[in-house]
């Protein structure tokens, strides 16, 4: 659901935005438990989300913050405004993509917010600005979110980040079907605050990975309609990020997709050659049952296992066949010999050895023709 509840920290402000502040940059870090509750740093011990396109469909990012050097893409836009696409009006996408791929800054990178994962690159798709659906800009419509889906799926994204939920179309289920089908995986907000309504989709369709915000207890936060076939819990409580100015939040459950979707980045980084079905198995395969054993409307898959995906043996779902020249190898041995040995049908070549050992029979038979022209000689 799209988040208009951020709990921000105006008593700090002067205190948070000073530029040279070790205590504040610290604090910060600090202030992400969510990043031992994953054991995230673990988990970047395998990748770091590298190779990795995310694409935030979302309000914008502030690409000029200092966690975000280098992370961000030019933008994207909807109404095909790209000067109106480089802000963030409410800083939600900025909060996003630091989840996803936050870097720090500082010594070592050491202070500021660190992403899930911090190697990928994020692209922002923009879908309100100076194309708003409504006077007051704060409606969005499923033909714009199907409009960002379909321009994410067109760059070339592996990982597509929905930061709203809307009641819905065909179109915005065709969007979500198209990029499916070009491999990338969409995971989309299914959830924020207890007590306020939620819109379904596209959380609720086919293939998409619904983030199930959870509190600091590991509890789901909210309820919702979508059924969560494909929901994953993560951390959605107290959830400190980026935002525009240069400056941090603390969002609710409205973080939660950015934290799901740099988990994806992590994973697809750890495992560049399996197609998104596989992925979306790994996670499902390795989650935490919750709840209701089993799949269950109210945690999904379970609580997500970020280590677990990263590093634990998965069976397939499908078997690679071996390649054909080795498949027909097997099938018929004869049919070929191992690389530089001869064919067991041709003759072998004799080396000097072998000409030295047949000697004695050519003299014995050179004796026996001897024989037999001498008692020819005599005959006549």
């Amino acid at each position: 659901m799209r988040p208009a509840t951020a709990l921000l920290l105006p008593a700090l402000a002067v205190v948070l935005l000073w530029p040279g502040s070790p205590a504040y940059a610290d604090g910060i870090r600090d202030d992400q438990w969510y990043l031992a509750t994953l054991s995230v740093a673990e988990a970047q011990q395998r990748a770091k989300g590298d190779g990795v396109l995310v694409a935030v469909v979302d309000s914008g990012i502030d690409a000029t913050h200092p966690d975000l050097a280098g992370s961000v893409l030019a933008p994207v836009a909807v109404d095909g405004n790209t000067d109106t696409a480089r802000f963030d009006p409410d800083g939600h996408g900025t909060a996003l993509a630091g989840l996803i791929a936050g870097q720090g800054h500082g010594a070592n990178r050491e202070h500021g917010v660190l992403g899930i994962a911090p190697a990928a690159k994020v692209l922002p798709v923009v879908i309100r600005g100076g194309a708003s659906p409504d006077a007051s800009g704060k409606a969005v419509t499923a033909d714009q979110l199907a409009a960002g889906i379909d321009l994410a799926t067109q760059r070339g994204a592996k990982v597509i980040c929905v930061g709203y939920s809307v009641s819905g179309n065909e179109r915005l289920r065709q969007a979500v079907a198209a990029a499916r089908k070009a491999d990338a995986i969409v995971v989309a907000a299914d959830g924020n605050r207890s007590g306020e309504p939620l819109q379904a989709f596209p959380a609720g369709y086919e293939g998409v990975l619904a983030a199930v915000p959870l509190g600091r207890d590991g509890t789901v936060l909210v309820s919702s309609t979508s059924g969560r076939k494909l929901g994953f819990g993560v951390p959605g409580e107290d959830i400190m990020t980026t935002n525009t100015g240069d400056g941090y939040r603390v969002d609710a459950g409205s973080g939660a997709p950015g934290i799901l979707a740099g988990a994806v980045a992590l994973v697809r980084s750890a495992y560049p050659s399996l197609p998104a079905d596989e992925i979306i198995h790994r996670l499902a395969a390795t989650a935490t049952d919750a709840g209701t054993r089993g799949l269950d409307a109210e945690y999904g898959q379970g609580r997500l296992d970020l280590v677990g995906a990263m590093t634990r043996e998965v069976k397939p779902l499908r078997t690679v066949p071996p390649p054909p020249s080795a498949s027909a190898a097997n099938a018929n041995p004869s049919a070929s010999a191992a690389p530089g040995a001869p064919a067991a049908d041709l003759p072998r070549p004799r080396g000097a050895a072998g000409w030295l050992l047949a000697l004695p029979l050519v003299a014995v038979l050179g004796v026996l023709v001897a024989i037999a022209v001498r008692a020819e000689r005599t005959t006549a």
